[in-house]
């Protein structure tokens, strides 16, 4: 992946999980496309969570669906490609989550430089215990047509 500048090109949704913000975004490098997710540290810093990642300038189309755990300290983003049907588990507040790409860091930059693969193991989310809070599509006309809010 090549890296971009440090803010996304564009943010697809805001929600709010507890006191926290939570920003989904794409970001566009010169040959590749980051889907992620961003939240404000305890110090006020961005810090960046790649959940998807492409090597052409583009993002397929998908549906992406927020669900949080009742004591709003847990977040699953789930979304409607096959074979990525969970791209993220993130604990709120944390300086990790898990994605396809496995346990990361955050980063200071929407599009870092390299993303390796790896398993993640996603902690199993019990549908009793969580609510969905977001469902938003994207397409892949672009980010001013292609947002559905």
């Amino acid at each position: 992946m090549s890296a971009a500048g440090k803010k996304p090109d564009g943010v697809l949704k805001s929600i709010r999980i507890g006191s926290r913000s939570v920003q989904f975004y794409i970001d566009f490098g010169t040959d590749s496309a980051i889907l992620g997710f961003s939240v404000e540290s305890s110090s006020g810093q961005q810090c960046y969570f790649p959940m998807y990642g492409s090597t052409y300038r583009g993002i397929p189309a998908v549906t992406l669906d927020v669900f949080v755990s009742d004591s709003q300290e847990e977040m699953w983003v789930h979304s409607s490609w096959l074979g990525y049907e969970t791209l993220a588990y993130y604990s709120i507040g944390a300086d990790r989550c898990i994605t396809p790409y496995g346990e990361m860091h955050s980063f200071d930059r929407s599009a870092p430089e390299i993303l390796g693969g790896g398993a993640g193991r996603f902690p199993e989310m019990d549908i009793k215990k969580v609510a969905k809070v977001a469902t938003f599509k994207y397409h892949e006309e672009g980010l001013s047509r292609g947002i559905d809010k």
